[in-house]
């Protein structure tokens, strides 16, 4: 019997059942054999590895591709806003995890979740190929640097139930919209795009629930694109892509550290909640601690440091750990009680000649300093 893979046309995707074939006709045709049981096992092997060799020569470009699935954390997850060790941690998606629309195929391939978010990696591979202008123009500046695709999506947990009463913008009225996906990541060939993205259980409506240890999460991608902005796209695809799988939070990798603590404006931070990939200050409001002249809430601007007393760039009170040295760190309120006092603060916080200088200014100015102890968490060997 001849076996003949150069017939698969989509190898991925055919080659178990061809396998599973052939094994069929073996059992069939020495099934009277005393040690049949043995040479099925030795045939399909072969077979398997005939195929496959055969398969990765005739395309090498599938070859790099399919170690790809279950392993795209290990290429991407140093380019994230919000980067670690997913390889080591995160799991394969096995079900409900491919879809295609329009001639495009997106696959999830691994998840890992923790108390603050859920980070997925997928590949979307297009038959044809993107445009060159989308890696001209894709390459973003500043912490967003690299390369970017953009899903506006539709989510659901089953730990989500809808409020009583909602209007239409709020969830799940029918004028919601939920914040688009970025997946960020590299173009693997002219076809094939990688990348990894975040759901933050920070944002609304996510944030008003409580995250249990298992749950289902339901995805539908109604449009893959290059660019927020729909009048600077280049590479635009509507279509429908839904996934759907069950999670396990891990919420053992959690600290919280309380603080209590309050500024003249009544703001309030009242504990501190670290994962190993993220940090996200809690903040509160406490009306018995506004102080005269600070009655507005924008009257201070609130800058965090380091133990070194290097600035934290944080996205309204979350960052990632990775550059800080967070033994501790250091909240400082400075006073704005005018609009040029606000951009003359902000000009030196992006004055890079000034960040040796940044910590005294501050001690000099601030009229609320906090200091919080974050102990060992972050602290490696």
């Amino acid at each position: 019997m001849q076996i003949k893979f150069d017939d698969i046309n989509v190898p991925t995707e055919k080659l178990e059942q061809v396998i599973n074939e052939n094994m069929y006709e073996i059992k069939r045709q020495y099934k009277k054999k005393k040690h049949w049981n043995h040479l099925i096992r030795g045939t399909a092997a072969a077979a398997a590895a005939l195929a496959v060799t055969g398969i990765f020569a005739s395309n090498p470009a599938l070859a790099a591709k399919l170690p790809l699935v279950g392993h795209i954390f290990e290429k991407v997850q140093d380019k994230q806003q919000y980067p670690g060790n997913f390889d080591e941690v995160a799991t394969p998606i096995k079900d409900g995890n491919i879809s295609e629309s329009g001639g495009i195929t997106m696959t999830l391939s691994e998840i890992y979740c923790d108390s603050s978010s859920i980070y997925v990696t997928a590949m979307i591979e297009t038959e044809k190929p993107f445009p060159e202008k989308v890696k001209e123009s894709n390459m973003l500046e500043g912490n967003d640097i690299g390369y970017h695709m953009y899903l506006d999506i539709e989510q659901e947990f089953d730990f989500m139930t809808p409020p009583e009463t909602y209007d239409d913008m709020e969830w799940p009225g029918k004028d919601f919209t939920w914040t688009p996906l970025d997946l960020k990541g590299e173009y693997v060939d002219e076809h094939t795009y990688i990348g990894a993205m975040r759901i933050s259980f920070s944002e609304y409506p996510i944030a008003g629930f409580d995250i249990p240890d298992t749950f289902r999460w339901k995805l539908k991608v109604s449009k893959i694109s290059n660019l927020c902005e729909p009048k600077n796209q280049n590479f635009s695809q509507t279509g429908t892509w839904e996934f759907e799988t069950d999670i396990l939070a891990d919420h053992s990798t959690e600290r919280v550290v309380q603080v209590n603590e309050g500024a003249p404006n009544g703001d309030v931070i009242d504990s501190v909640t670290m994962t190993p990939y993220e940090v996200r200050i809690n903040y509160g409001y406490d009306e018995s601690k506004v102080e005269a002249a600070y009655e507005r809430f924008d009257s201070l601007q609130c800058v965090m440091v380091d133990a070194d007393g290097r600035r934290i760039d944080d996205k309204v009170g979350i960052f990632s750990p990775s550059g800080y040295n967070l033994s501790n760190m250091t909240v400082y309120y400075l006073p704005t009680p005018t609009e040029e006092a606000h951009d003359a603060i902000l000009e030196k916080l992006h004055d890079e000649s000034f960040t040796d200088q940044l910590v005294d200014y501050m001690e000099g100015i601030a009229v609320r300093k906090i200091e919080i102890d974050l102990g060992d968490y972050y602290q490696t060997e």
